[in-house]
């Protein structure tokens, strides 16, 4: 028989309401994803589901029964970080890689402090439409796993494995790869059209407030940037997308 929570003082709505937070998705390892879509996303995908929450009007007769609870309004909203929640919120065990998984890739992304949750989401969207492998992630880059990130990737948020880079010094595994970066303030650019990359490479965005940091930048690179006029910068996600398809025309 489905189960039925109706009281959002319930010990698992409790528990899965702090999945808002970052501490906890890290102390548990689960996340929290809202929307039919997306649960279409994680059935197609290697991610485990552990619980599967509808309303009370949803037809779940698709979905594996013994996942599913089916939860009162104020259960939903409890769960949901939307003012208007969806039909069906997922939790899910999050999977992890390392970087292991990732040496013999062809084209990879690192991501180095993009701390805000809708250009992280929007730069995996691209990554996943410009065919691209593996996402490392280092310094202080908003947790992956956050639902503004995972909205803000429209669906492809399962598409890419990302990694997290602890230890600059990893990078040396990937010596061989053809790497380009967009610091800002380095005196020598080519752009992105003139860039000639390996078979293997990784294409390295800085956030748009303190650029790439230091001990990433000093790994043997290239550099590129978007000539612009009347502004210093774009937007980092904007910038990935121009630079992302000028480099989806040499592979």
């Amino acid at each position: 028989m489905v189960r039925k929570i109706t009281s959002v003082s319930n010990p698992t709505i409790v528990e899965f309401s702090k999945l808002s937070t970052s501490k906890v998705r890290f102390l548990t390892g689960l996340f929290l994803v809202e929307g039919e879509k997306s649960l279409e996303d994680i059935l197609e995908s290697e991610i485990e589901i552990r619980d599967i929450f509808v309303s009370e009007d949803y037809d779940f007769s698709d979905l594996p029964e013994d996942l599913v609870t089916i939860a009162s309004e104020p259960v939903m909203k409890k769960l949901s970080s939307s003012d208007n929640p969806p039909k069906v919120i997922t939790v899910a065990y999050q999977r992890k890689y390392d970087l292991f998984d990732f040496n013999g890739m062809n084209r990879l992304l690192l991501l180095d402090g993009i701390s805000d949750p809708g250009n992280m989401g929007t730069i995996i969207r691209l990554a996943a439409g410009f065919g691209y492998d593996g996402i490392m992630l280092y310094g202080n880059c908003v947790d992956p796993y956050n639902p503004k990130v995972i909205r803000s990737a429209a669906g492809n948020f399962f598409k890419v494995p990302f990694a997290t880079l602890s230890d600059v010094n990893s990078l040396k595994e990937f010596s061989s790869y053809c790497t380009v970066m967009t610091g800002l303030h380095e005196t020598e650019s080519v752009s992105p059209e003139n860039i000639s990359l390996g078979k293997q490479f990784i294409f390295v965005l800085g956030s748009e407030a303190n650029g790439i940091s230091k001990e990433i930048l000093d790994f043997p690179h290239k550099n590129t940037n978007i000539p612009t006029q009347s502004v210093e910068s774009l937007n980092v996600a904007t910038a990935a997308a121009i630079i992302m398809y000028e480099f989806s025309k040499k592979y």
